[in-house]
């Protein structure tokens, strides 16, 4: 299973601060010194606009699946002795295969790329949920209970602030995937975006413009790891169980 293993993450908060002001002030610089303005910063960032948004749906659909099947799997043993082995076969398969479906059902419009994400996104989230539900203390469980925290009292108030942690690993995870992803579904499925700009770039020769590109692409996305998601996994130790 490529999801069902905790991932430890060491955070050196002052190192890591140190490696982020460097790491982000060498491709400026870089970006700076290849040469900013030949770039069609207009173009560049409104497809960056038009992928984000798509991640982002992509997430948030992602997410409220992955929870739900998680309730579903974890209801009884025999459900999830049923269900697992055929989620690990499912998230094993490529996304892109179903790409000939979408096409049909939807034609090469952006719903096809979503869908696309969600498939790629959906795997980290509900494996981690997964394996972090697997270790939830008996006691805490069974503590809440006999206070009444049964339904979704348990899941509100014990059950996601316990999961809360590896939820933000596996959006973490399906984050960085699902950015692999986009560039090239919006390439194929030929929507406005990110994706195509730089292929457009690649396909006119201007190489100085896609170096550019993917470079600013990849501070931005550095940027938004930084302050975004680990900000959320400082926060999220709050919550581990002792």
């Amino acid at each position: 299973m490529r999801y069902t293993h905790n991932i430890h993450l060491i955070r050196k908060r002052k190192h890591t601060l140190k490696i982020s002001l460097i790491f982000s002030l060498f491709l400026l610089v870089l970006i700076l010194f290849v040469g900013f303005t030949t770039l069609d910063a207009k173009l560049f960032f409104l497809g960056f606009l038009e992928s984000l948004w798509r991640v982002c749906i992509s997430y948030v659909v992602a997410l409220v699946i992955s929870l739900l099947l998680m309730l579903i799997v974890s209801s009884t043993s025999v459900v999830e002795s049923i269900f697992v082995p055929i989620l690990d076969v499912l998230q094993s398969f490529p996304s892109f295969a179903f790409y000939p479906l979408f096409v049909l059902w939807f034609g090469k419009t952006a719903t096809v790329t979503i869908l696309i994400l969600i498939m790629e996104m959906i795997w980290p989230l509900l494996f981690t949920v997964l394996t972090a539900q697997k270790q939830i203390r008996l006691d805490l469980s069974e503590a809440a209970k006999s206070y009444g925290a049964t339904g979704f009292k348990f899941l509100r108030f014990v059950e996601l602030p316990l999961l809360f942690p590896a939820l933000v690993t596996g959006s973490l995870i399906s984050w960085g995937e699902a950015w692999e992803a986009i560039i090239a579904a919006e390439i194929v499925v030929s929507v406005p975006g990110v994706g195509t700009y730089l292929a457009q770039a690649g396909q006119s020769n201007q190489t100085h413009i896609l170096i550019i590109g993917i470079l600013l692409l990849l501070l931005i996305l550095f940027l938004i790891n930084k302050y975004l998601w680990l900000s959320l996994l400082n926060l999220s130790t709050k919550y581990q169980q002792e």
